[in-house]
């Protein structure tokens, strides 16, 4: 058959429509309350995980590597490295951390005007600092039997809550990753994480506050404080259409 021929005045075809960009503002809150709930479980189950490793080191197994470490370090300190860890031991202190987070997070708040990036901070801090806190107490592990170059209001060692919150400093570094896809800017931000992270465990071993199993607990704990935080705010500010396009995790599946 023959193809049929418009009419000359017979209207165009109408282009296609852009998509709009979504658009995620602060009355768009990413958790309910059933992801309160889902990070009220991570407490418990990572409170639960800490607390048996933390009676396994002191109570069923005496590790003795832990002293001989501190017994080195202690007899090999010098002027210097004195006032080096006193720097390292600083930059993930109470106030330190508490601190950058909350600055961090107001200054996301106020650039990007939602609540996503701010509560990906400031949750995992959370995470951490509640899990820590139950977990020191509830441990009571001695420091270790050194001269100690300083003092803390909490008498138990394990698990080290400097290098904890050295580590959930990452949850700025996965923020990055969240704006880029770069590979120097997610190198660099997760580099930067990893010397503040190795400068607060040397310096809490050297000055004798820790043992080297309480830093590597310490570690591992604010490592699972990102990760659980990452995945539980994803999932649901993915179901509540909370993630803004332009971002990488507004493209990837999960």
């Amino acid at each position: 058959m023959p193809a049929s021929i418009a009419s000359p005045g017979a209207a165009a075809p109408a282009a296609p429509q852009p998509v709009a960009e979504r658009h995620v503002g602060l009355r768009q809150f990413p958790l309910g309350w059933s992801d309160a709930g889902w990070f009220v479980v991570a407490y418990a189950v990572l409170t639960g995980v800490f607390i048996g490793m933390g009676e396994l080191v002191t109570h069923a197994w005496r590790v003795t590597f832990d002293e001989r470490i501190e017994r080195w370090l202690a007899g090999h300190r010098t002027a210097w490295l004195n006032r080096a860890t006193f720097i390292g031991s600083e930059l993930a202190d109470t106030v330190v951390k508490i601190s950058v987070t909350a600055l961090v997070a107001l200054i996301m708040l106020a650039v990007w005007k939602r609540w996503l990036e701010p509560l990906m901070v400031s949750l995992a801090l959370v995470l951490e600092a509640s899990v820590f806190i139950t977990t020191t107490w509830t441990v009571g592990r001695p420091r270790p039997d050194v001269p100690r170059l300083e003092t803390s209001p909490v008498g138990s060692s394990f698990p080290s809550g400097h290098v904890a919150a050295a580590v959930v400093y990452s949850a700025i570094a996965v923020v990055v990753c969240w704006h880029t896809r770069k590979t120097w800017a997610r190198v660099l931000a997760f580099g930067l994480v990893a010397l503040i992270a190795a400068a607060a465990g040397f310096s809490r071993m050297y000055r004798g506050m820790h043992h080297l199993t309480d830093v590597i607990a310490g570690a591992l704990l604010g490592a699972a404080a990102v990760v659980i935080t990452r995945w539980l705010l994803v999932r649901a500010a993915r179901r509540r259409h909370a993630i803004p396009d332009g971002l990488t995790i507004s493209e990837d599946p999960a």
